[in-house]
């Protein structure tokens, strides 16, 4: 019987320690992101991220030799727009008319959803585009909720940074891109 015990406890720390493994080399992988081979061609870089540290991130990966904000005339871009939305689930519905029962002594509690969107473009148009979402809840004032602006919150803005990494692995792999990229290389050289 203690062998038989000794032999579970033993199978179930070997899958343990398999499955925590796997788990780090998948989180590795997904916020990692070293280039490898020749730079991407340079782009034009449009963002509705006020922030300019995003900007700043994405030239430390060194993944493309140029983002240039100004130059329109490049061929290919890449977009990067952020976007908050609040979802239509019937939970800010019945914690709004709970909240207006109580003359707002309740707060409003409504589910969100923070997106990040990587569009890469040739001439303007989209040639493929890399999605990213986030879902929080938030805590409102009834009385002060529908003249409040939406702020990017800090776990917002930690999630726009730690997307680059994943998106520059997904445009590692991804056919399309790379092509575009290899023609540029062919028609406009080093």
């Amino acid at each position: 019987m203690k062998m038989y015990r000794f032999a579970v406890a033993s199978c179930l720390l070997s899958v343990a320690a398999v499955s925590h493994s796997f788990a780090q080399d998948t989180e590795a992988a997904i916020f990692n992101y070293t280039h490898e081979g020749k730079a991407y061609p340079p782009v034009f870089f449009v963002t509705n991220v006020e922030d300019k540290l995003i900007k700043e991130k994405l030239e430390e990966y060194k993944a493309f030799t140029a983002l240039d904000d100004k130059a329109v005339g490049l061929p290919i871009g890449v977009r990067v727009l952020k976007g908050h939305r609040t979802k239509q689930d019937g939970t800010q519905f019945s914690s709004l008319m709970l909240s207006a029962s109580t003359l707002g002594i309740i707060p409003v509690v409504s589910n969100k959803e923070f997106k990040v969107r990587y569009d890469v473009f040739v001439q303007g148009r989209s040639i493929e585009s890399f999605e990213y979402m986030m879902d929080s809840t938030d805590v409102n004032n009834f009385w002060t909720s529908a003249y409040k602006e939406h702020q990017t919150t800090p776990t917002e803005e930690q999630f726009l940074l730690d997307t680059l990494p994943q998106f520059l692995n997904e445009l590692s792999k991804s056919d399309i891109s790379q092509e575009t990229f290899a023609e540029y290389w062919e028609y406009f050289g080093e």
